[in-house]
């Protein structure tokens, strides 16, 4: 008998909408496609190239000459942080992602990393006392991708707007989990496609109106000067596609998403879910106390269960994830950490069945 797959980590990719496909299929069936040539074929790629564009814009409230596309959320935050050039201080959080944390690093400007506790967020007060004379661009998420936690972003963009502090957003984990706007005070904020149920390979950064920024790939004029190379024509379409059917989706995706994430929560006993600020409605970090969280994926990995740590693999040892640490937890509670993440594909039938092989197969008390 064929096992079941249930893909629990969503936050890591989520699987193509078949509707995404459809329509990544339609613009590889048209032929040759280069937005940049000037012959019928490239100015009916640019227009498709438009097209793509507009429809984002339109979902993020954006205009679309404030959109650039890039190859990943990764590249769309290296852009923003690299192209704005920050000349002093940099405020960012001890639990960014690595292409924050360590793109931030690699800047050498005085830099202060802002505490969390157990809430899995950043305290405004600490901000505010962090901002000095020479402060010169603030960089934080929007969503945790490893508990879910928000950062209360509105109020962020206030104090960085009040500062005239430039303020970069990663909001690779907010879209696709439930509607929002960009905040005034946001200068840039960096999204990607395969987290939303498009395509790999295509990320995006708003970048507002007015703002300068240094491209770092140079080359030929495409978005608007600000990112060379050949634009990927299927995926910024099969990714406009995924933005475009988050009109019909959300809230409703949202609220069924919270209700499932909860089932699993509440069926579980004896674990402690991470991270008591307020979150996303598809996200679980769940220590299972005393427990070997390697042996544990493995496990679920056995059963048909696919999860995650949280954490990376560094020349061979499994490290614990920087995020669990940062927010209070020990050595060994973040090694008995899983993070299970849901996708609007997800069923009540398979969280339910998680919840029976969970309890079945590990040794946990309840």
């Amino acid at each position: 008998m064929k096992m079941t797959k249930i893909f629990l980590d969503n936050n890591g990719t989520t699987k193509l909408d078949p509707r995404v496909i459809e329509a990544m299929l339609a613009e590889i069936e048209a032929g040759p496609s280069n937005p940049s040539s000037t012959h019928s074929f490239g100015r009916a790629a640019h227009l498709r190239l438009s097209k793509a564009r507009e429809k984002i814009a339109e979902y993020l409230g954006a205009e679309p000459s404030e959109l650039i596309f890039t190859s990943s959320g990764t590249e769309a935050l290296n852009l923003a942080i690299f192209g704005l050039r920050p000349e002093g201080h940099i405020i960012t959080s001890k639990i960014e992602h690595a292409a924050v944390y360590h793109t931030v690093e690699e800047l050498q400007n005085p830099v202060t990393f802002l505490p969390v506790g157990a809430e899995g967020h950043i305290q405004l007060q600490d901000l505010e006392e962090a901002i000095g004379p020479d402060t010169s661009l603030i960089v934080l998420t929007a969503v945790n991708s490893e508990t879910g936690v928000k950062n209360p972003i509105d109020e962020i963009a206030a104090i960085a707007q009040r500062s005239s502090i430039p303020f970069v957003v990663d909001g690779v984990a907010l879209l696709g989990k439930e509607p929002f706007s960009i905040p005034s005070g946001v200068t840039a904020m960096a999204f990607s496609s395969h987290k939303i149920h498009g395509p790999k390979g295509v990320g995006l950064l708003y970048l507002r109106k007015g703002c300068n920024i240094h491209p770092m790939l140079i080359g030929g004029g495409q978005e608007h000067m600000r990112r060379a190379g050949t634009e990927n024509l299927p995926g910024i379409i099969g990714f406009a596609k995924a933005v475009e059917l988050l009109h019909s989706e959300l809230p409703e995706a949202t609220e069924r998403m919270e209700l499932l994430r909860n089932l699993l929560e509440n069926g579980l006993k004896g674990v402690r879910i991470n991270g008591t600020g307020p979150r996303v409605c598809n996200t679980s970090s769940i220590t299972f106390p005393e427990l070997d969280g390697e042996a544990l994926l493995i496990q679920l990995d056995q059963m048909g269960i696919a999860a995650s740590m949280g954490s990376a693999c560094s020349s061979g040892a499994l490290e614990p994830s920087r995020v669990l640490l940062e927010m209070g937890l020990s050595r060994e509670d973040a090694l008995s950490t899983l993070r299970f993440s849901l996708s609007r594909f997800t069923t009540q039938e398979e969280i339910e069945e998680v919840i029976k092989n969970v309890k079945s197969g590990f040794n946990y008390r309840e």
